[in-house]
């Protein structure tokens, strides 16, 4: 425990919150219906504090989901949210929060950083795991959404292969991107194919990006259904919640929504529609652990199931998914580790690329130590 927390009357300071934009390249590139992405591009967030303790955390620059980019972030962060919360106690997070709401409007890409780091370092201090002081459990591990971030736009052979990839290293839920450009009758092939490979005992998931219209929706999702899809995320563009509802009605499969949450009112008004049976819940885009646990809580008010989420993180961002999955009745597993897609991670001790699931240890704060010399080969400067 940090010697500073026994001082009577005195409460811990943070000194510092620094940033490095970092990026790890892909193995090969990944393509989804929105976006292409070659590399792990992303801001460490680092808060220092006068008793010496730290915390890690990181913000994920995905345009397309978050509407950041890593140099916005590394600037929203670094000029304008760092320096407004030198002075404050880390273990004060909702003024922490309300201070950073006050300087900068949105941005929640950038705030999950911040977040993420805060609750490592409160860890820390406290000599205890994130999951721990959330009231959450280490006794059942984590189930891994896999193949490592999901089948990506590829042949329906080159996808089965990546299928049995996963179930043989132990996967049992397995995600399948569709919106290909080919149409939705290669979606149809590639799940069938996947399908017919795994069998009836893996569940699958097709996260569709936005990528249908109403019309393409009702005539393509029973047919994923036949093949025994569970879960189908994001069928329609984000603000059509209303044929979101009616797609809801008509086809059997849980609908999930991603994109159309940008917040806790937003998972009311979807509820309210009738547009979801669960809410994929990123950390990354939705604000960090405070954010997502708040949503969580709407969820289980309103009877959603809750799918934790971590975009394009390294095993820092993952790290906090985990936390914040152990925290909470979750619907779905997540995923586990950028090895699925890079040969590196900025971690000391990645977790593998395919695991099938997550067991947390009782290492104090989010429980991964940052390799600084691989951070020093892989940052950049803006």
């Amino acid at each position: 425990m940090c010697s500073g927390l026994m001082r009577k009357g005195n409460s811990m300071k943070i000194t510092a919150v620094e940033v490095t934009p970092y990026r790890v390249p892909y193995r090969e590139v990944h393509k989804i219906t929105t976006l292409t992405l070659s590399a792990l591009e992303n801001v460490l967030v680092r808060i220092r504090t006068d008793e010496g303790v730290e915390g890690i955390g990181e913000c994920v620059a995905e345009a397309k989901w978050n509407s950041s980019v890593v140099e916005s972030l590394a600037i929203v962060v670094g000029k304008y949210l760092g320096p407004n919360i030198i002075g404050m106690d880390p273990f004060h997070i909702r003024e922490i929060w309300a201070r950073m709401d006050k300087v900068v409007n949105g941005h929640e890409a950038a705030k999950s950083g911040i977040d993420m780091a805060l609750y490592d370092l409160i860890g820390k201090a406290l000599g205890i795991p994130v999951w721990r002081f959330l009231g959450g459990s280490n006794e059942i591990p984590i189930p891994v959404e896999g193949p490592g971030f999901g089948i990506g736009f590829m042949p329906a052979e080159k996808a089965v292969d990546l299928a049995l990839k996963g179930i043989s290293d132990g996967c049992r839920q397995i995600e399948i991107k569709c919106g290909h450009p080919q149409g939705s009758l290669h979606d149809i092939a590639v799940v069938k194919a996947v399908r017919k490979a795994c069998g009836p005992e893996v569940s699958l998931k097709v996260d569709c990006t936005e990528a249908y219209t109403l019309k393409e929706a009702l005539r393509v999702l029973p047919q994923f259904a036949e093949n025994g899809v569970d879960w189908v995320e994001q069928p329609l563009p984000r603000h059509l919640l209303a044929d979101t509802a009616e797609v809801r009605r008509q086809v059997p499969t849980m609908i999930a929504l991603e994109e159309s949450v940008g917040s806790a009112a937003d998972v009311l008004r979807a509820a309210a529609m009738g547009a979801a049976d669960g809410i994929h819940a990123k950390l990354a885009m939705l604000g960090g652990i405070t954010k997502c646990r708040e949503i969580a809580a709407i969820c289980s008010t309103v009877g959603l199931g809750v799918l934790p989420g971590s975009s394009t993180p390294s095993g820092i961002g993952l790290s906090a998914v985990h936390h914040f999955a152990a925290s909470i009745d979750y619907a779905r597993g997540c995923h586990a580790s950028p090895l699925a897609r890079t040969d590196d991670d900025i971690i000391t001790e990645p977790l593998p690329a395919y695991p099938a699931e997550v067991k947390l240890t009782e290492k104090p704060g989010l429980g991964v130590d940052v390799d600084w010399g691989k951070m020093k080969h892989f940052a950049f400067e803006i």
